[in-house]
């Protein structure tokens, strides 16, 4: 699957004639996630799979993920970095730390209990695919994370297996500040739709509230009924943080209209 690549990827691809092999090209670069699903629409077998073209993964790796399926009866196999049985012969350290604090955010947002949802090679039964894949709005970024937190809300086993990584590429590598940009708003769409941003950040916002109003009572109490009451509490003091707490509600609620318009 060509996604409109301009270095010349299809015309290598089609150089040679497979009869067990089919290359398409989309026409234009709409991201990954668009890629995958016009890919899928070729799939005529039951297990459909995807890896990144650059040669980091060796396709080779196919068989692991088969024994993995089978061995587990599983509905879906991650390739992941951090399964104990890996091999990364290089990783830059600052994207081994990207990684981790996604994973963790991915934990606190979706509950995704998965060590690795990037590593870019998945073995999917076509049942779930078909299924999941036309749910999805996700295009570019956060498309296997979308997936896989659909796959764990219907219940679809996944499992993660082990897998040789050869990292090539040097300090950020394809990923640069524009890309974690993209990926946190991808993700933070991904969660909008769960209905998950909404709750946490309902649930913030309400608890400022409550904290703010009752800051407010002190003050007022203080001020107009009894002023000798908290005594180690001084106006200025309790001004400074409902003034806090003000601010916190007036930025949370675009915050919040923004979680809703991702869900639309």
């Amino acid at each position: 699957m060509d996604d409109g690549s301009t270095d010349g990827t299809f015309k290598e691809a089609t150089s040679e004639k497979f009869d067990n092999v089919k290359v398409v090209n989309s026409g234009q670069n709409r991201g990954k996630g668009f890629a995958i699903k016009y890919g899928v629409n070729f799939v005529t077998k039951d297990l459909v799979t995807f890896l990144d073209a650059d040669m980091e993964l060796d396709p080779k790796q196919i068989r692991i993920l088969l024994e993995y399926m089978k061995d587990n009866d599983a509905d879906i196999v991650v390739g992941s970095k951090r399964h104990p049985f890996s091999t990364i012969e290089y990783y830059p350290l600052l994207r081994k730390f990207l990684s981790q604090m996604y994973n963790i955010v991915l934990r606190l947002l979706l509950q995704l209990n998965i060590r690795d949802t990037q590593a870019g090679f998945k073995l999917m039964k076509r049942e779930a695919v078909q299924k999941i894949f036309p749910m999805m709005r996700v295009k570019r970024y956060a498309f296997d994370v979308e997936f896989l937190a659909y796959a764990a809300r219907y219940g679809y086993k996944i499992v993660e297996a082990p897998i040789i990584l050869k990292f090539t590429r040097r300090g950020w590598g394809r990923i640069n500040l524009k890309t974690v940009i993209n990926i946190f708003l991808d993700t933070v769409a991904v969660a909008s739709r769960f209905g998950i941003l909404q709750y946490y950040t309902k649930l913030f916002r309400d608890t400022t509230i409550m904290l703010t109003v009752f800051v407010a009572g002190m003050y007022l109490y203080k001020q107009f009924v009894n002023p000798y009451i908290f005594p180690g509490i001084e106006s200025r003091g309790l001004i400074a943080l409902l003034a806090f707490g003000l601010i916190i509600i007036i930025v949370t609620l675009p915050y919040e209209s923004l979680a809703k318009k991702f869900e639309k």
